[in-house]
């Protein structure tokens, strides 16, 4: 047990008033090991086609975002840099929580709320414009890739497209990502997503394994995690409001159109009569 919380905490103070320290490899070397890059600008690969019995496709959508804390850095000229660690730059960003107990907010973890939120939002939306709305694909699904120590994350759109409709389907997912960053949400959408999420949450706080978690990376000097960061978890995200969660997702994923990945491959007995992108 000892050993297992020295993994999550880093230190650890013991009886003898002796302290137990997790191995450190990249001590003095932050900022080489922590950087993430990305290139800068959009572009596109196809996969080979694979010849195979069954006509199969497959699509991914990636581009850079921020990580846990709200940062991306740029890492090339030309290359997307975001700052919002601490809720900077954000106009909504508030000061006490307006759920439970009340008390002061956290700022440190606001932008991984509002954008756990979203990812709800956005893959729901996808799934019904692309797969029920207009049939182009078999299945749809968006995630976000929050790095906890890296200096950045990213996002992926991923889907099984018809055999012939690869690149229909690339440009309607665009389409609809474009939607959610003009128009943002109904009301709908984001309660759907936050209850649903509070509840769990709630839920979760009864077990002891949710709190070890949470204790990951406190006292680790190159993470902005701290004490408020594990209080009051629930009530914070029920504090959120539709328009706070916009405003973070447009800050934190409005360069997506213009830095996609798209890679797309096919298989099946012959290769699509027409460029897949």
């Amino acid at each position: 047990l000892e050993a297992a919380l020295v993994k999550y905490m880093g230190i650890l103070g013991t009886e003898e008033g002796q302290t137990l320290t997790a191995p450190q490899p990249w001590k003095g070397r932050e900022e080489e090991v922590f950087r993430l890059s990305f290139a800068a600008g959009s572009k596109s690969a196809t996969a080979d086609h694979i010849v195979d019995d069954t006509e199969r496709a497959y699509t991914i959508m990636g581009f850079p975002s921020v990580n846990r804390w709200g940062q991306l850095q740029a890492d090339v000229p030309g290359a997307v840099s975001i700052d919002l660690v601490g809720g900077k730059g954000l106009a909504l960003l508030p000061d006490t929580i307006k759920s439970g107990a009340g008390g002061q907010y956290c700022k440190e973890m606001h932008v991984s709320r509002c954008m756990s939120v979203a990812n709800d939002i956005i893959s729901n939306r996808l799934f019904e414009e692309i797969r029920e709305k207009r049939g182009l694909v078999y299945s749809i699904g968006y995630s976000w890739r929050p790095y906890r120590l890296l200096t950045g994350g990213y996002c992926t759109i991923t889907f099984m497209p018809k055999f012939d409709q690869v690149s229909q389907s690339v440009e309607q997912v665009k389409q609809v990502l474009k939607s959610i960053l003009d128009d943002g949400f109904t009301d709908e959408e984001f309660e759907g997503s936050k209850g649903p999420l509070v509840t769990k949450v709630r839920e979760t706080e009864k077990q002891n394994v949710f709190w070890v978690q949470l204790m990951e990376d406190l006292g680790n000097e190159v993470s902005p995690k701290n004490i408020d960061c594990i209080r009051q978890v629930a009530d914070h995200y029920d504090s959120l409001t539709k328009e706070q969660v916009q405003e973070v997702v447009r800050a934190a994923l409005g360069h997506a159109l213009d830095n996609l990945s798209v890679a797309a491959g096919t298989s099946g007995p012959e290769a699509p009569k027409l460029p897949l992108l």
